[in-house]
């Protein structure tokens, strides 16, 4: 532990002597202390289990010289490092002897993060932060996390009192999900709610924050076309398969539709969305159907739509989906089912876990200052169970 303090104090000298570059720079350590979030009836044991952690945030604080700095009330944004040590002593480890329980292991996380208030007085204000990033656990291979390297992704809100010019006083409530997006299995993730302490240092003082008149925003409609593709390990098991023996198959999704941003923050889409999903071979060997596998059959169309929050050329995007139309329905008199259930046809022959419909959350990062190029990292999910994380690439065209 003598170590791990050693490391974050030594974080915060050189952070502070790099912030004598810029006047915009601070330093934030912090405290989290919390609970595990139990996902499912028989982990109801975690929320007993407590979560420690430590970090420190560099972070930079815009100034209005661009208009979504104005827009979103003068943000900062920056690099977050953690260590968070976790309590849980009792997940099962699979094996094909017998199962056996162990600690779930540390945690170490690198993430950037996004900050901004949704009120902003003269002393206090109230405020938000959005975290992407990674986190690489100690131990894996247990009931909650099939690797070591998995995604990092939280949120907390709550107030900043200024103590000083050079000093801020945070508290926050926060939300945290790890997990690799099914590319590895098991992957229940690890979920915790945390309340969150923290020291805002400005070595140069709190700077001035301007405001200028950009003029009226000129709105943009366009027709877009983006590709993505992934990896997943299916859920389906065959012939008593522990759940990280599975195997891997390829995902796709290719997008066409009309996008349309309305003002400096927010643009919203509509497309039609083909998609393919290699492990429905996998559900066709275990009914004993290969021989009626084809290509067409993981095939999916689907309409969608996502709505991003734009801060600069990087974007939050959520969005949803509601399936048209199935490949596994060709060569056979089986019928679409349409409304919020499947026919039992449907729920044999699609992956593990599908609906419906499918929601999907992620971020893109905007390659010109046009905004016509993207790049993009998002999760398809079926009501809380991730299909596959889509890695993406895509244009605004016209």
């Amino acid at each position: 532990m003598n170590k791990r303090i050693l490391f974050f104090f030594l974080l915060f000298l050189s952070g502070t002597a790099f912030s004598q570059s810029s006047s915009n720079i601070y330093i934030e350590p912090g405290f989290d202390f919390g609970r595990y979030t139990p996902f499912s009836a028989r982990h109801q044991y975690i929320k007993n289990y407590h979560q420690y952690s430590v970090d420190a945030r560099i972070g930079w604080q815009s100034t209005g010289k661009k208009r979504w700095e104005q827009a979103f009330n003068f943000p900062s944004y920056g690099l977050r490092i953690g260590y968070t040590h976790n309590t849980l002593d009792s997940v099962v480890y699979y094996s094909h002897e017998d199962n056996y329980w162990g600690p779930i292991g540390e945690c170490f996380t690198v993430a950037g993060f996004m900050n901004g208030p949704i009120y902003r007085g003269k002393k206090w204000s109230f405020d938000y932060d959005i975290i992407y990033g990674a986190d690489l656990w100690t131990r894996h291979g247990n009931e909650m996390l099939g690797s070591a390297l998995n995604f990092h992704v939280s949120f907390d809100i709550g107030p900043t009192i200024r103590l000083t010019d050079n000093l801020d006083l945070a508290a926050r409530y926060m939300y945290v999900h790890s997990s690799n997006g099914a590319t590895f299995l098991p992957d229940n993730g690890v979920n915790s709610h945390l309340l969150r302490v923290a020291l805002r240092y400005h070595p140069n003082g709190h700077p001035d924050l301007e405001r200028k008149d950009f003029g009226d925003f000129e709105k943009k409609n366009n027709l877009f076309v983006s590709a993505s593709g992934g990896w997943l390990q299916t859920y389906t098991r065959i012939n008593g398969q522990l759940p990280q023996e599975t195997p891997m198959f390829f995902g796709s999704t290719l997008r066409a539709g009309f996008s349309r941003q309305f003002n400096s923050k927010f643009r919203w889409d509509v497309a039609i969305d083909y998609c393919w999903t290699g492990e429905t071979k996998y559900r066709y060997e275990l009914l004993g159907e290969r021989d009626q596998y084809n290509f067409w059959k993981s095939s999916h169309l689907d309409l969608s739509a996502d709505f991003e929050i734009l801060f600069g050329r990087f974007a939050f995007c959520a969005g949803g989906a509601y399936y048209l139309y199935h490949g596994i329905y060709s060569g056979t008199n089986e019928k679409k089912s349409w409304g919020m259930t499947m026919t039992p046809f449907e729920a044999n022959h699609l992956p593990e876990f599908y609906t419906p419909f499918y929601e999907r959350v992620g971020y893109k990062l905007y390659l010109d200052k046009d905004c016509r190029y993207f790049l993009g990292t998002f999760m398809k999910i079926h009501l809380g169970s991730i299909d596959y994380i889509e890695w993406t690439v895509g244009a605004n065209l016209f």
